[in-house]
């Protein structure tokens, strides 16, 4: 039987052999190789999947219904994060390439529970709690995929496959609270104040898991606009569990603590990209040492521009 540790353990060694075997290829010599550098940047949406949870609250006497269940946010009722970064291409050819795309990206994902106490003598007073738990982790973001593009025209479709490793740089969480008191003799709503509270200590530095994208590039001559869409999911536990009770603050402020949580992340982006080798594109019908822009031949186009003009 496989352990989660040791489970865990084996992806991320499947994922560090594909980055290798990534950067390998990246130095074999082959034909009609391009190379392109670009910028890519977007909105993303996190879901949050629990594999197992926890609470800082501990009933005397467990409750018919307990309320105290956290209720997480579906991944596009969640609050939007952002993602920016570099994404580098290399083509073997026109069907089979390598991309690594390192990135800084923002994942927030939030959740519901609530408390609530009913007088033993009097069952109208009753206190109750609300909390909105909402969290952002900033994430350096180091994905590797294998590209597979459908043809070498204006417009090409592609697909991609990979793995990613994230190094967390910063994290916190802010917990909103809304307080329906009837205890003090008559109904009253509170909305509490937020908390803003840094919760680097509480999460494991490194997050990593599978990837995969399919977007449609559009080559224009002088540059490659591309519209991606990605989805990373994640095999390992963002929760630090030894440190899980140890953070004063967000256990007595909201009276809660992290579950062992693991992130799965959609990503909506715009790429550009820009040929590094321009001798190194596509075949043409221009003259010997003509510049291409991926993956076209300029001299095609400037001749069809002239024949054009002569037409008309």
């Amino acid at each position: 039987m496989i352990t989660g540790y040791k489970l865990n353990g084996v992806l991320l060694r499947q994922i560090s052999k594909l980055v290798f075997f990534g950067l390998s290829l990246s130095f074999l010599p082959v034909k009609a190789q391009r190379m392109l550098i670009g910028f890519k940047g977007g909105a993303n949406f996190t879901q949050a999947s629990v594999t197992e949870h926890f609470s800082a609250f501990q009933y005397t006497q467990v409750p018919e219904e307990d309320q105290t269940q956290k209720e997480y946010s579906s991944i596009f009722k969640n609050t939007a994060g952002t993602q920016f970064g570099i994404d580098a291409s290399f083509e073997f050819n026109n069907v089979f390439g390598l991309s690594f795309e390192p990135s800084y990206a923002q994942y927030r994902f939030g959740y519901k529970n609530q408390y609530k106490w009913e007088s033993s003598e009097v069952l109208e007073e009753t206190f109750e709690v609300a909390y909105d738990h909402q969290h952002k982790i900033n994430y350096v973001e180091l994905p590797l995929f294998l590209k597979f593009s459908a043809g070498s025209g204006k417009i090409a479709p592609y697909v991609q496959a990979g793995g990613f490793i994230n190094i967390m740089h910063n994290a916190s969480k802010s917990t909103s609270a809304e307080i329906i008191d009837e205890a003090s003799g008559g109904m009253e709503e509170l909305t509490g104040d937020n908390n803003d509270v840094g919760i680097d200590n509480l999460l494991n530095k490194y997050y990593y898991g599978l990837a995969g994208s399919a977007g449609i590039a559009f080559n224009l001559p002088y540059v490659r606009i591309g519209l991606d869409v990605s989805y990373r999911k994640g095999f390992s536990n963002i929760t630090d569990e030894n440190a899980r009770y140890t953070d004063v603050r967000s256990s007595n402020i909201s009276f809660d603590v992290l579950d062992d949580i693991q992130l799965n992340n959609m990503q909506f982006s715009l790429v550009l990209h820009f040929p590094v080798n321009f001798s190194m594109g596509a075949t043409g019908q221009g003259k010997k040492n003509t510049r291409y822009v991926v993956p076209y031949d300029m001299r095609r186009f400037k001749d069809e521009g002239k024949r054009g003009r002569r037409r008309n």
